[in-house]
């Protein structure tokens, strides 16, 4: 009875092993998401965003992934009125954000099209700078704010499995720096890349 339990036992193993080798995923993952816009916002005015990140991900089960971020957005705004005499020109933020967190799959993973959710965190490095100019003195003197701390990620998208080892993601993203502070800033954009398994 012990030989027919321990060979019992041995092929449950083996079957178990078996079924984590059909269904796991790669160990590792390489990806790369970018973004731009422009708007004009009248004649004279206008804002630009270039946006994007660089990661790896570790796969834990099939469906979770742990993920590293590295997100780099410059903004810029050549002309912002503040008043009738007030104006800000040459507007820019760059923001730097270094983050961890967890992408989930909403789908198993032999479809095709899988929608994901990414919750993070991590530190995040905004610089804002600008011209000031009062238009009744005609001076003109720069400005500059930089916000440093913790930041939170969220983002919705959907990835699109190309191969075996390729696959297209469309991106909804929001950060916030200091998101447990009054006057938190909060950015939320769009971006596309492509994903690797290794």
């Amino acid at each position: 009875m012990r030989n027919s339990f321990s060979r019992i036992s041995l092929l449950w193993v083996i079957f178990c092993l078996v079924s984590l080798r059909v269904h796991a995923g790669p160990a590792f993952e390489v990806f790369g998401k970018a973004a731009y816009s422009k708007n004009n916002l009248s004649a004279n005015q206008y804002s630009q965003t270039a946006a994007g990140s660089t990661g790896i991900a570790i796969i834990l089960i099939p469906q979770i992934r742990l993920e590293g971020r590295y997100t780099l957005q410059n903004q810029y705004q050549n002309r912002l009125s503040l008043s009738s005499t007030d104006v800000l020109t040459n507007f820019k933020v760059q923001t730097t954000i270094y983050s961890v967190g967890l992408d989930i799959s909403l789908a198993g993973q032999r479809a095709s099209f899988v929608p994901f959710i990414y919750c993070g965190a991590g530190y995040a490095d905004s610089i804002r700078t600008w011209d000031y100019t009062n238009t009744l003195s005609g001076n003109t003197s720069p400005g500059t704010d930089r916000r440093t701390g913790l930041a939170g990620q969220v983002g919705l998208g959907i990835r699109w499995r190309l191969a075996k080892s390729a696959a297209v993601e469309l991106e909804g993203i929001g950060y916030s720096i200091d998101f447990y502070k009054p006057g938190a800033l909060v950015d939320i954009s769009a971006n596309a890349g492509i994903r690797f398994y290794l």
